[in-house]
């Protein structure tokens, strides 16, 4: 089963912080690749790629074409 993070009522400043942290335990404990749930946010896909660029995380759109959906791979 593949591990999934929604983060529809987040804040933007709350996903620039404890987030990355989350995605961090996820990694460690060999959970991955993580769906994240970003909604159509333009906004929140970029603050969820450059967090994720921080630790060298790649982003991709959703595998099954779901445009509120990336996919983070390591």
């Amino acid at each position: 089963m593949q591990v999934e993070i929604d983060l529809h009522n987040w804040k933007h400043e709350d996903v620039e912080g404890k987030f990355i942290n989350w995605v961090l335990l996820q990694y460690n404990m060999g959970n991955f690749p993580i769906r994240v749930i970003t909604g159509n946010s333009e906004k929140m896909k970029n603050i969820v790629k450059e967090e994720c660029l921080k630790y060298d995380f790649n982003v991709e759109p959703s595998w099954d074409g779901n445009t509120g959906v990336v996919t983070i791979i390591e």
